[in-house]
């Protein structure tokens, strides 16, 4: 799942976790900076967990948001 957000493009990827019916969530943020204007991209994940694979899903989304708005303490987009 993608998404555009102030020039980042947002991709979520939900995760099961083992046999559980408990789902996480790992987020990429990427981007294209510079002269040769190569797509740069980070990837975050968070330990919460989910109770279905399209509510971590969105949820990425949201915590891929937060991250480029400075909301989350600790993650920063700052290296891309």
């Amino acid at each position: 799942m993608g998404f555009r957000y102030r020039n980042y493009l947002l991709r979520s990827k939900s995760i099961q976790l083992g046999e559980s019916n408990r789902w996480t969530l790992q987020v990429t943020v990427s981007t294209h900076k510079g002269s040769s204007g190569e797509p740069r991209e980070q990837t975050f994940s968070s330990e919460n967990t989910f109770s279905s694979k399209e509510m971590a899903d969105m949820e990425g989304i949201i915590f891929a948001r937060k991250i480029i708005d400075g909301e989350i303490p600790g993650l920063s987009i700052d290296v891309l």
